[in-house]
């Protein structure tokens, strides 16, 4: 007789233990695959946030980074004939440079220290998509004799008690060591979700900045390809090419990504070790007793001469069956549930360092479904075969006394 149908015959004849083993399989399967679908959601999120922040590949100066790290002094010189020849690259869409100063911001009474960056107002704007929400953005061609204008974080300029229109002074240190200050019109408010962004940073354009710092010099060149994969490869190119300037990609520079990332891969990695193990304990467990229960069959299939790699066999088949059956539920819970999810837009709370909420989405990766569940048909053989291997060997003459 066909082992596939005998097989699935005594899955039926077990009641309800086989079902309720798939059904353990299944929500186990369930729970790994939405894990790693939202796991994966986030990952991306991440990066894309770093690549639109930072650029894919970022030209920097050979200067020294001010004292707490984060922003670079104006050391990247002639760098216009460098963003005119990247360019012509093929596969690059943007160049923007961006200049990093600080100093004091004044609107009234109010004052407030910023760390500030200048950047090409026509061009700025068109990468950071949905994580930069802004009220306004900066005049791309201001006049010639208007004031320059400035964009600030939704908090600082709640600290300033400014609003759109209103002018404000920058303070700052020029390129000669002596105070300056800049006359500029609040163009509008920009909002990222992060608190030490949105009340302590703010934007105006490069002319600006050099109209306050007496410098026409930038902190960095941010490069946007069309494919992001291509950054190492560019990188490479523009250090064999351009030996004195540092070159980074933005892995190099998303210390979150990498931080979230290592978290989630410890969390989901231990979770899937227990699903693992509740797989491999339920299996060898719903093995152990159908060989409990079938010792008398056991016994005649050996008196007639069935090799006891055949009767291993057969409870190794019906453990993949139940297996297969599982992981065929388990991904189709796992499907519907994150469609209903991703449907209801459901929102995470704040993390640390955030003051808003993000939602909820989970990724269907069918390269992953079928991964997990090869691992959870792997798991299921070899649990029943070390439990048929265990307890299938049995005295002939007692089984055959005690039916």
């Amino acid at each position: 007789m066909n082992p596939l149908l005998i097989a699935l015959r005594n899955i039926r004849r077990e009641g309800s233990r086989a079902p309720s083993t798939m059904l353990i399989i299944a929500v186990g399967l369930t729970a790994l695959l939405l894990g790693s679908g939202f796991m994966l959601s986030t990952y991306d999120a991440l990066r894309e946030i770093a690549m639109r922040g930072e650029g894919h590949v970022i030209i920097l100066g050979q200067g020294e980074m001010l004292p707490g790290g984060s922003h670079e002094q104006l050391t990247l010189t002639d760098w216009q004939a460098l963003r005119e020849s990247l360019w012509d690259r093929p596969g690059v869409r943007y160049v923007l440079p961006r200049a990093r100063f600080e100093g004091l911001v004044s609107h009234g009474r109010h004052s407030a220290a910023f760390f500030g960056t200048g950047v090409d107002p026509a061009e700025e704007f068109k990468v950071h998509g949905p994580f930069l929400r802004t009220t306004g953005i900066l005049d791309p061609w201001p006049e010639a004799g208007a004031t320059a204008e400035v964009m600030l974080g939704t908090g600082l300029a709640r600290i300033l008690s400014a609003s759109r229109g209103d002018i404000l002074t920058l303070h700052a240190l020029g390129g000669d060591g002596h105070p300056r200050q800049l006359q500029v019109r609040l163009a509008g408010l920009y909002h990222t979700g992060t608190p030490a962004i949105d009340d302590h940073t703010l934007m105006v354009g490069l002319a600006s900045v050099a109209a306050l710092t007496g410098r026409r010099d930038i902190s960095q060149l941010s490069i946007y390809l069309e494919q992001p994969s291509a950054a190492d490869a560019l990188k490479r190119q523009l250090q064999a090419t351009h030996p004195g300037l540092r070159v980074q990609t933005w892995a190099q520079r998303a210390e979150l990504y990498h931080k979230v990332k290592s978290q989630y891969d410890r969390i989901f990695g231990v979770m899937g070790l227990i699903i693992l193990a509740v797989v491999f304990i339920a299996i060898a467990n719903t093995i152990a007793l159908a060989i409990h229960q079938r010792r008398a069959e056991i016994a005649t299939l050996a008196a007639l001469g069935t090799p006891y790699r055949r009767i291993h066999g057969g409870f190794v088949l019906e453990a993949c069956l139940v297996g297969l059956l599982a992981t065929v539920l388990g991904m189709a819970l796992a499907y519907g549930l994150s469609q209903a999810i991703n449907a209801a837009g459901l929102m995470m709370p704040a993390p640390p360092g955030k003051s808003e909420g993000y939602p909820i989405y989970i990724y269907v990766s069918w390269p992953h479904y079928l991964a997990a569940s090869a691992i959870l048909l792997l798991i299921s053989a070899l649990a029943s075969l070390m439990a048929s291997h265990r307890n299938a060997r049995i005295n002939i003459a007692n089984a055959l006394k005690s039916k």
